[in-house]
């Protein structure tokens, strides 16, 4: 009897490590029929794969490429979710997730999913998911203010453009196919695009002088000055626009309020460019640099001439701000703004509650969209800007809202611009410009319910940045229950969000119990319930978890589209783990009977043929798995059932044989 089960022990570790060999085996088979183009038999070994191991997150990827290659975009996003949902580290599944979103015309998922790579991908990923974002938005994936945008007189030569090869360009090239993607994504203004591009020329062209200049170009409207002063300094010797390097140098140091360098610069574009417009504006710009610094030096041979009537200050002789010269108009210019900024700060500290805002949009993405007053200064603005949002060009909105900033500065709409954008930028996860423009307002004397609102999304975006402590530090300014949000049930669930990520076993589930109670609404009552679940898995404490679920399950209104219809698959999951093989079937079929989403409803169609098969009940079980190829014919799972129900009809014809096999 021992020597029996020695030998049942022998061979059942032989079989799992023939299995595991097995499995490894037949994943290298799989990547090379797939590099081969054998896209069947590719899918073939995939599939076998998973008939033994549902889990394994490399072969649901490997399938999602194959399909992808494949054009068949639907079911590729479902193998890409299935790989990320059993591998959340696997970022490649994230991205095959973009991809198919945007073969499937897609636009904002597709972005949502980039955007999600480009903060957790490698460096590879996040310069493609940029350049993808900036694609698809069909603008730059940084918005450029208008003082950093190329100007419509940006200075140009009449000479051959810069693709076309000449006799001064000496050892480089600027025709190549990859110099020519650049230039197409320039004119297209998609700068992050473009940059991609100029990476590449220079990796296999180190030195090329044109894509440093591009380049420069592309970071200049991105805003990314100090990189653009390096790219510029090596781009002079572009045969057919380096010199144009001096214009931009100049308009650098001068936004860096280095007027000597920024003149010395526009003296050298002066003295080498023919565009008679280009000559104006820049000799406007030395003008008003010098009667701004009359010490510097103006070493320019060429006469400077007047600003152009647009740009000139229009003179006064009487108030508090009168001037009779450019140099003094210019400065009390500057003194007028400045001193109406001042007041205005002052008057908050007063009256900080008379910038509330006046209006309140609740917008489809699901955020607050304020305007301080719908008659003041830039309500006009951030009526466009809101227009915008809900046809969902959200790089224009943004554009919009940053001029409200930059027009209106210190006064009520400036204020809720800023608002509107934060709200803006955490719903797009820009996480790194939340943090960045939160910082900045709240330098100002930030007035409630501002205040509060922001400190919030602040607080959210450092906690997703994985600044727990200065995430928590941060919430502890918010006042819930205000007119912009958030509630008190919101501010509960982040802070048990900080304690669960930071330190789960102190007291947070504690902390998501409080939420949940405060919290009124029925639906994110019970999206609270399901992180608490879900917490309570992650502290391995599976009955305090099924016990959560139960209540979400009798609480679940019969919505097809319900999301806390999920709850009735991750029932059926733990008992299916549990061997609870009767709770597993009625919570398997209450999730077949309630999903609308068609891979949770093809997942439980598909665990019901197992729960039989797991009982030795075959009949019962071909029975389930055609009912799945009948419902979802052509999926991941419907295919997966075929392979199931052979088995259980072989199973079955073969019981009494393997009984008597001795």
């Amino acid at each position: 009897m021992v020597n029996r089960f020695i030998v049942l022990l022998v061979v059942a570790t032989a079989v799992i490590v023939f299995a595991q060999g097995s499995q490894s085996v037949r994943l290298k088979q799989a990547q090379e029929f797939a590099s081969q183009g054998k896209h069947k038999e590719a899918l073939d070994e995939y599939r076998a794969v998973l008939s033994t191991d549902r889990n394994n997150a490399e072969a649901y990827l490997g399938a999602g490429e194959v399909r992808l290659q494949m054009k068949d975009y639907k079911l590729a996003l479902d193998n890409f979710q299935l790989a990320f949902r059993h591998n959340p580290r696997l970022t490649k599944a994230i991205e095959g997730e973009a991809l198919a979103y945007e073969g499937l015309n897609q636009r904002d998922n597709a972005v949502a999913k980039w955007r999600v790579l480009a903060e957790s991908g490698t460096a590879e990923q996040k310069t493609k998911a940029q350049a993808r974002i900036g694609a698809l938005l069909g603008s730059t994936t940084a918005a450029a203010t208008p003082s950093q945008a190329t100007p419509a007189t940006t200075p140009t030569t009449p000479t051959t453009p810069a693709a076309t090869p000449s006799a001064a360009q000496g050892k480089f090239t600027y025709d190549s196919p990859e110099f020519k993607a650049g230039l197409a994504a320039y004119e297209k203004k998609n700068w992050g695009e473009s940059l991609k591009h100029w990476r590449e020329v220079l990796r296999k062209e180190p030195g090329n002088p044109g894509a440093y200049y591009y380049a420069g170009v592309c970071r200049f409207n991105m805003g990314e000055l100090d990189n653009a002063i390096i790219n510029f300094n090596r781009s002079f010797d572009f045969p057919e626009r380096g010199f144009n390097a001096n214009y931009y140098l100049g308009r650098i140091y001068e936004q860096k309020k280095e007027n000597a360098k920024a003149i010395g610069f526009y003296n050298k574009y002066l003295q080498q460019t023919t565009s008679a417009e280009g000559k104006t504006e820049v000799q406007g710009r030395v003008a008003r640099l010098n009667a701004a610094a009359p010490a510097t030096p103006a070493t320019s041979t060429t006469p400077a001439t007047p600003a152009t009537p647009a740009q000139e200050p229009v003179l006064t002789a009487d108030g508090p701000y009168a001037c009779n010269s450019l140099e003094s108009c210019l400065r009390m210019e500057e003194k007028r703004k400045q001193d109406s900024i001042a007041a205005y700060l002052e008057s908050l500290k007063n009256k900080p509650l008379t910038v509330g805002p006046e209006k309140v949009v609740a917008t489809e993405y699901g955020g607050n969209f304020a305007f301080a007053s719908t008659t003041e200064s830039g309500s006009a603005d951030l009526q466009k800007a809101l227009n915008l949002i809900q046809k969902k060009s959200f790089q224009s909105a943004i554009d919009a809202l940053l001029v409200v900033r930059q027009k209106f500065p210190g006064t009520p709409n400036s204020m809720a611009a800023a608002f509107n954008l934060l709200s803006l930028y955490q719903y797009l996860e820009l996480h790194d410009k939340v943090i960045a423009l939160g910082n900045s307002v709240l330098q100002e004397p930030v007035p409630e319910p501002y205040k509060s609102a922001i400190h919030y999304m602040l607080a959210a975006s450092l906690v997703k940045k994985g600044e727990y402590q200065n995430g928590y530090n941060t919430l502890l300014n918010v006042k819930e229950e205000q007119k912009l949000g958030p509630t008190h049930g919101q501010k509960l669930a982040l802070e048990a969000e900080i304690a669960a990520r930071y330190k789960p076993d102190q007291g947070s589930p504690e902390i998501l119990k409080k939420a949940i109670d405060a919290e009124p609404d029925r639906a994110k009552k019970n999206e609270l319930r399901m992180k608490l679940a879900e917490l309570y898995i992650k502290l391995q404490d599976g009955p305090a978890a099924i016990r959560v679920y139960k209540e979400v399950e009798e609480d679940c209104p019969p919505n097809p589209s319900d999301p806390c219809n999920r709850v009735f698959s991750e029932l059926g999951d733990r008992s299916f783990l549990s061997q609870n093989w009767p709770m597993a079937l009625e919570y398997y079929n209450k999730a077949a009977e309630r999903h609308k989403d068609p891979v949770q409803s093809s997942w439980a169609l598909f665990q019901i043929g197992n729960v039989y098969r797991r009982q030795g009940n075959y009949k019962e079980a071909v029975r389930s798995y055609d009912r799945l190829i009948t419902a979802h014919s052509g999926t991941y799972w419907a295919d997966q059932a075929k392979l199931y129900k052979d088995d259980a009809i072989w199973q079955e014809n073969n019981k009494g044989v393997l009984k008597n096999d001795r």
